[in-house]
């Protein structure tokens, strides 16, 4: 209507810029000629406003509805406990196409298809009867925004488990999700296995394991943790109510030794209908040599809150060693005696070292034949005693910025103006400024910390004591330690002795995911060969083979690591246990069954929708013919009466 309204306007405007003028002049001597003038004005009125109107695209007749983009999740989570393959797929068919005509919502030749679950694709109203629920996710993010492109409400036919239901909420209006019913059945599964990517050999490991159930309660039931096949550890499952979950602990006892490692998790319930979710595994590094050695000479608070930081931010086993005494060394924690040769001789064969207190005590570790990542800090020496009538002073030095280095970006942001001061013990002069301080505010900035890296060895020089005051501040602070000692070791462990060119990011992956890859050297174009141990046919079959030689041939793979980034992305793997090699050694990849096998609540339903109705465009003016030839008559008319009239 708005369009149509301003193309009278222009006709009129038209009109009364050709002809008003001239009525005006003509109203007192020829009242004859004004009928005359005022149909041609009215045929010039006619002729704008349909050219306008074909301009401004304006609508001609009523909207009518658009037929609904059809999407059909087609994830492997509908045949979950559904017993034999080919009655449930079949089953699965016959309450997908009585669900569609139920809701009068069946595909036709007209109506757009399209099936969801980890891709997007076309389909025709003739597949219906052939689809199998195959895909190893369940995303309808792609439909919700197939279907606003199109302008068509969108009819979305699921079990209900989808893994972005928020993306619903952006839906067309007048979009409906049609939930599939499922009889409930008793299942448990795995859904989550906390470990270590590495340990050190003879150490005691912590698991954590999440169980979830099913649809139904389920009773007791155990858990047994297994190291590359053998069972290490059973703990006891209490019974769980329907869609419920508890948290479990176990410890492994590690044999010493150095290997690259299956732990994984299985779960035993009487009557479970699902096996494909029981078992859960993750590729496991043990290592006689440490992956990081803490060494201080004058421990303190500063020791402690970086400690902290330290194990969480690498989460790698992470051995501290304090010299309390003259000659008298101790275990971090225990405080058991230690002597020094052997700190000295763990602090050689770490890959990450930080010796707090007295620098020049870890100046001769340094292994020449690999990088060593190294952290000198130097604490501030004690504030002089005060003579008599005088007040002893700390100097404080307040952090002033983060100067361009390679941890600028993950310490741009800290909270300068308001972080607590610290006492340096001088300018950190070696390599770059990574993070600068000034004197009660006044005077000169100086390098409080500092970074260098010489042929592939990474070296952090810290000045001063007072840092741990950020942390116990809590808040804004704290977070400021966390990031900045976390920036840093984060940047000296890429450094820390591992050799591998790339190697997958730890942690439980699923068939299905996204494979992620961490840079371990300065390539950025990694050539990787990808080896199953075993056939795909889940965690358990592939753990169980061991170190049996591979039954298929190494699969190549480029691994590009763009833009400076440590951290890059390929493709999914089929279930299975596989070995990865690239330059610089070896690395064990676990591929878990997909997500999809595991029981979770119904996200997706009718009221994450809006319920408006949804009406397709009307058609448009230019889309006609008749519009342009009654413009030439208007405008031939017009021309014709002016001649007849007198004008020109």
């Amino acid at each position: 209507m708005t369009r149509w309204l301003l193309a009278v306007g222009l006709g009129l405007a038209a009109a009364w810029l050709g002809y008003g003028r001239v009525l005006a002049s003509r109203a007192t001597s020829s009242q004859s000629a004004k009928p005359a003038l005022l149909a041609l004005a009215a045929l010039r009125a006619v002729a704008v406003t349909l050219a306008a109107a074909l301009l401004l695209a304006a609508p001609w007749g009523r909207a009518t509805p658009l037929a609904p983009l059809v999407a059909i999740d087609v994830s492997r989570s509908t045949l979950r406990a559904a017993g034999d393959a080919a009655a449930a797929i079949s089953s699965w068919r016959t309450r997908l196409a009585d669900s569609l005509r139920a809701a009068n919502a069946l595909p036709t030749a007209e109506t757009p298809l399209v099936l969801v679950g980890d891709s997007l694709r076309d389909a025709d109203a003739g597949a219906l009867a052939t689809l199998t629920p195959t895909d190893a996710a369940s995303r309808v993010r792609p439909a919700v925004d197939r279907a606003a492109s199109l302008g068509r409400a969108l009819v979305l036919v699921t079990d209900g488990e989808v893994d972005d239901p928020e993306a619903l909420r952006d839906a067309p209006a007048g979009s409906r999700v049609i939930t599939l019913p499922a009889a409930p059945r008793v299942d448990l599964a795995l859904v989550e296995l906390a470990a270590p990517a590495s340990v050190a050999g003879g150490d005691t490991l912590t698991v954590g394991l999440t169980v979830v159930s099913g649809a139904r309660p389920t009773g007791d039931a155990s858990v047994t943790v297994l190291l590359d096949g053998t069972a290490a550890a059973s703990l006891p499952v209490p019974a769980l109510g329907a869609a419920s979950s508890t948290r479990l602990t176990a410890r492994v006892a590690l044999p010493r030794g150095t290997r690259q490692s299956v732990l994984q998790a299985a779960v035993q319930l009487s009557g479970d209908v699902e096996p494909r979710n029981d078992t859960l595994g993750v590729a496991l590094e043990v290592n006689d040599r440490p992956a990081a050695v803490f060494v201080s000479t004058a421990p303190d608070v500063d020791v402690r809150e970086a400690l902290a930081v330290l194990r969480g931010a690498l989460d790698v086993p992470t051995r501290a060693y304090l010299r309390l005494a003259p000659n008298r060394w101790s275990v971090e924690g225990t405080l058991a005696p230690i002597a020094e040769s052997e700190v000295r001789a763990r602090a050689r064969e770490a890959g990450l070292l930080i010796v707090h207190g007295d620098t020049s005590w870890g100046a001769t570790l340094a292994d020449g034949a690999r990088p060593l990542a190294r952290a000198l800090w130097v604490p501030a020496p004690p504030t002089a005693a005060a003579r008599a009538g005088e007040l002893a002073r700390t100097p404080e030095w307040y952090p002033l910025d983060a100067p361009s280095s390679p941890l600028v970006a993950a310490l741009a942001m800290l909270p300068f103006d308001s972080l607590p001061p610290v006492t340096l013990a001088g300018p950190a002069r070696e390599g770059m400024p990574v993070l600068r301080a000034r004197l009660a505010r006044r005077g000169d900035p100086v390098a409080a910390i500092s970074a260098r890296e010489v042929a592939g060895a990474r070296t952090v020089v810290v000045s001063g004591s007072g840092w741990a005051g950020w942390s116990l501040r809590g808040g804004r602070s704290r977070d400021a330690f966390t990031a900045l000692w976390g920036a840093l070791f984060d940047w000296l462990s890429t450094g820390r002795g591992d050799l591998r060119a790339a190697r997958p990011v730890p942690g439980v992956v699923r068939e299905g995911d996204v494979l992620r890859w961490r840079r371990g050297g300065a390539d950025s174009v990694v050539a990787v060969r990808i080896t199953p141990r075993a056939a795909a046919g889940g965690v358990a079959a592939g753990a169980a083979a061991g170190t049996a030689a591979a039954g298929t041939a190494a699969a190549p793979l480029t691994v590009r690591f763009t833009g400076g980034r440590f951290e890059a992305a390929s493709g999914a793997l089929p279930a299975g246990v596989y070995d990865v090699a690239a330059t610089g050694g070896s690395s064990l990849l676990v591929v878990n069954p997909s997500l999809e096998w595991v029981p979770r609540a119904a996200a997706a339903s009718v009221s994450t929708v809006r319920e408006a109705g949804a009406a397709g465009d009307a058609p448009r003016l230019p889309e006609q013919w008749w519009p342009f030839v009654l413009i030439l008559l208007l405008l031939s008319a017009e021309w014709v009466g002016r001649r007849s009239v007198g004008q020109r």
